[in-house]
């Protein structure tokens, strides 16, 4: 599923292992577990993006790339 804009794309909310919330776009999943806490984006190709810090947190910073790189995915493969 591609977009024509980014005005398209829905979001919802999210509440991570930690209990924080986040108003998430539907192509961005969440992992908390052991191994990997972070997002993933799910337009065009797959794409981890790690909680920036190693005690697991650092999780808006993570989403934060993960949706400008989704906006550019929009902007440039939506079309």
């Amino acid at each position: 599923m591609f977009l024509n804009s980014p005005d398209d794309i829905e979001y919802r909310d999210l509440t991570t292992a930690r209990g924080e919330v986040f108003r998430v776009p539907i192509f961005i999943e969440r992992f908390d577990d052991a191994s990997l806490t972070g997002w993933q984006l799910r337009y065009g190709d797959w794409t981890d993006y790690p909680d920036t810090r190693p005690d697991h947190t650092g999780a808006a910073q993570a989403l934060e790339k993960a949706m400008a790189d989704m906006q550019f995915r929009v902007e440039t493969l939506g079309k």
